[in-house]
Order: C-alpha cells, then structure tokens, then sequence
C-alpha cells in the first residue's frame, strides 16, 4: 500500500514540473505572476506546483518576411520581394527581454514564446525597404548577395542603436525572391529589341 502511495506520488509530483528542452531557456514565475531569479537552463525539471514556468526557444528562430514591394531608386515598386532571416537570444537575457519589452514585441506558438519575433520582423522589413532603395529596379536582383550583407549591417545598426546587440543576433538573412516591375521590364526588353532591330 505505502508503495502505490510513493508511485501515485512520484508521477503526480512528475506531472506537476516543466522540463527545458535543448535550445531553450525558461523562466519561473510565481504566484503573483513575478519573475523569479534567472533563466531556467536546458536538461533540468521545473515544479510547477506553485508558479509556472514559460518556455522560450532561443536558437535558430527563423521569419519569413513574404510578397513585399518595395520602392527601388527609379521610384517603381518592385511585383515581389521576399527573404528569410534567422535570429537568436543569448539565453542570458531572455528574462531581462520578457519582463522589460512590450508583449507586442513577442509572439506565441504551440506555448512557446519566441521572444522579439515581432519587433526582428519588423526590422528586418524596415531594412530591406531602406536597402532597397538604394537600387534600380533592374538592379536589384544582380546584387542579390550584396543586399543580403547591406540588409544584415542595417539591423546589427539598428540593435546596436537600441543596446540590443548583446541580446539578440542575426545569424542569416537569405533573399529568396527579387521580382521587379512588370513595366520595367517590359519597358527594358522593347528597348532591347529596338537596339537590336537599329543594329
């Protein structure tokens, strides 16, 4: 009987904690819902008896930035314009970024928070619009690798700018559509052509 009792006991007590899987770092709020101590490391069980502990991914976290149209230097909107970036968080500040920044910068997935999800997206957007612009149209696509770079140093700037740099880092941004205006090329295409046609 005192053996059913320890095994009933030991799986409610399993039941009642949180285990932080590897790339992510937790952290245990109380019953008033304050942030207790630091972050929560990798491996361990949690009890969640009293409090809770929230998850957060912190390697890897990639966006996928989709159908923009940014304005290139000759002033014509780009048809389509698409890119994937991939950032981290230094597990040292998750608590810090969770209990000092605007829940409007994170987002939430399956129970986990991906900490400034929002606020990198949005980054990385204002980076590529203001990259962009420095490019014609028909430019655009040939310095694909150079705009990657350009729109990687925009951002390193802008956190750097906020004393976000240690907290968060970019790690890839990938450029996987550069569509320009249909004009453009039209346009671009006659005038070859009429080159041609003159020769």
């Amino acid at each position: 009987f005192l053996n059913s009792i320890l095994i009933v006991a030991a799986l409610f007590s399993l039941q009642a904690c949180t285990r932080i899987e590897t790339g992510e770092v937790g952290v245990r709020l109380n019953a008033s819902k304050q942030i207790e101590g630091t972050e929560l490391q990798p491996g361990g069980f949690y009890q969640t008896l009293v409090g809770s502990v929230i998850t957060f991914p912190v390697k890897d976290l990639s966006i996928s930035v989709e159908n923009k149209t940014p304005m290139a230097s000759d002033n014509s909107a780009l048809a389509d314009f698409d890119m994937t970036i991939v950032y981290a968080i230094n597990p040292t500040s998750a608590a810090e970024l969770y209990s000092t920044k605007s829940r409007s910068f994170h987002a939430e997935n399956k129970g986990d928070i991906y900490l400034m999800y929002n606020y990198m997206t949005t980054l990385a957007n204002n980076a590529a619009y203001k990259v962009i612009r420095q490019y014609k149209s028909l430019e655009v696509a040939d310095n694909r690798a150079k705009i990657e770079v350009e729109i990687r140093d925009a951002v390193h700037e802008q956190l750097k700018s906020e004393k976000l740099e240690g907290a968060l880092s970019l790690t890839v941004v990938q450029v996987r559509s550069i569509l320009p205006n249909a004009e453009i090329l039209k346009s671009a295409t006659e005038y070859v052509k009429a080159q041609n046609e003159l020769k």
